[in-house]
C-alpha cells in the first residue's frame, strides 16, 4: 500500500474510535517502566500466557534502548490497545505486540506504527501474522490479516506454528511476511528423493511463491553424506542447525524439545545440503516456507518445523480474499500436515 492510501485508511479508523479514547505515541515519552507495565497487563488479559509476559525485565531494556518503540490507546486513563515497531538482528522493523480490548484500537495502532516506519526508513516492514481462530477466550486473529494484508500489502513467506498462547496453553499458526520481496540469487537445490522432493515442491514452494523478487529457480541433487546438528536457540522457541562438530539428529531433537513445543531449522538450500533436508523431513520436519533472507553465498534459506508429539496446535481461520488461493491452500496444508504428525 502506497502512503496516500495509507493515510486514507487511518483516517477513516480514527474517525471511527470512539472519542473517549487517546492515542499515546513513542514521541509522548511515557515513562519506560509504565509503557512495560502496559503492554505487560494488555498481553496478560488478552493471551492469558504470553512469551513477553515472562521477560519482563528483557522488554524493559528493549524499550528503553529504543529497540521497541510502542503506541497505545487509552480510555479512562487505561490501556486498551497496543501496538510497536520492534528492531530485528538482519535491520528489519517488526510490527507487533498488537492487543484490542476495543474494536478498532489495535488495528489503527498498527497502521499507525507501520506509517511511521513507511516515513522514517528503508528497511523491511516484517510482522508475524497470527491467523489462529477463536480458541480458548483468545480472539481469532481476523483483524491483524485484515491489517497486514489488505492494507499494508505484506507478503506471506512461510506458515510457522511457532509460538503460544493461553489457558490451556497451545501454539498457535502464524504468516511470516514482509514488505520486500526476497532478492534474486542463487537456485534452491533440493534433494532427488522423490518423495522429499514433492513435498517441498507442493507445500514450501507453493507458499512462498509470491516471495520472491525473479521467481524459485529449483535444482536437485544430493550430498555426499549426513551432517551432526546443535541446538542454536532456546526461546522464543527451539532452533537447530547443521554443525559437525554437534550431535545425532535425533538427540539433538531431543535437547531442543526440553526448551519448546516448537522447533526450526532455518535450512540453506545450497548443495551441501540436501541431505540434511532429507534427513528432516525424514525426521518428521515439515517444509514451512522460505525465510525472507538468503544465506550469505546467495542461496535461499528454506523454514522446516516440527511440534513436539501431544502438543496442542489451535484450529485456524484464514479471512476471505486477503491472500491469493494457491497461498491458501498452502497454508492449510502445512497446517494439516503439522496436525497430522
Amino acid at each position: 500500500m502506497n502512503k496516500e492510501q495509507l493515510e486514507s485508511v487511518i483516517e477513516r479508523k480514527t474517525e471511527q474510535l470512539s472519542r473517549e479514547v487517546v492515542i499515546i505515541s513513542p514521541e509522548d515519552n511515557l515513562p519506560f517502566d509504565i509503557q512495560a507495565e502496559w503492554l505487560t497487563q494488555l498481553l496478560s488479559t488478552m493471551y492469558v500466557e504470553h512469551g513477553i509476559t515472562k521477560r519482563r525485565d528483557s522488554l524493559l531494556q528493549d524499550i528503553a534502548r529504543g529497540n521497541c518503540r510502542l503506541w497505545f490507546a487509552v480510555k479512562g486513563e487505561k490501556p486498551i490497545g497496543s501496538a510497536a515497531l520492534v528492531k530485528q538482528s538482519d535491520g528489519s522493523v517488526e510490527v507487533g505486540r498488537a492487543v484490542s480490548l476495543e474494536n478498532g484500537a489495535g488495528g489503527l495502532l498498527m497502521l499507525l506504527a507501520a506509517q511511521h516506519h513507511m516515513m522514517n526508513a528503508e528497511s523491511p516492514l516484517v510482522a508475524e501474522v497470527r491467523i489462529s481462530d477463536g480458541f480458548g477466550g483468545v480472539p481469532s486473529g481476523e483483524a491483524t490479516q485484515v491489517v497486514c494484508f489488505r492494507h499494508l500489502g505484506l507478503i506471506p513467506q512461510a506458515t510457522v506454528p511457532a509460538f503460544n498462547h493461553g489457558n490451556p496453553n497451545r501454539q498457535e499458526m502464524f504468516i511470516f511476511s514482509s514488505s520486500k520481496l526476497i532478492p534474486s540469487g542463487l537456485p534452491a537445490f533440493f534433494p532427488d528423493d522423490m518423495a522429499g522432493f514433492n513435498l517441498l515442491t507442493e507445500i514450501a514452494v507453493p507458499m512462498s511463491k509470491e516471495s520472491f523478487d525473479e521467481g524459485l529457480e529449483i535444482k536437485q541433487g544430493r550430498s555426499s553424506r549426513l551432517t551432526n546438528w546443535t541446538l542454536a536457540e532456546k526461546q522464543p522457541f527451539s532452533v537447530i542447525l547443521p554443525d559437525k562438530s554437534g550431535v545425532k539428529f535425533e538427540l539433538v531433537v531431543k535437547e531442543s524439545e526440553k526448551y519448546s513445543q516448537f522447533t526450526l531449522i532455518p535450512m540453506s538450500a545450497n548443495p551441501n545440503n540436501t541431505m540434511a533436508i532429507l534427513e528432516s523431513l525424514d525426521m518428521g520436519f515439515i517444509p514451512c516456507g522460505f525465510d525472507r533472507n538468503r544465506d550469505k553465498d546467495g542461496f535461499p534459506v528454506i523454514l522446516l518445523g516440527k511440534l513436539k508429539k501431544g502438543t496442542l496446535l489451535a484450529p485456524i481461520k484464514i479471512v476471505s480474499g486477503v491472500l491469493d488461493p494457491s497461498v491458501v491452500k498452502a497454508i492449510q496444508n502445512i497446517d494439516q500436515k503439522f496436525r497430522n504428525a
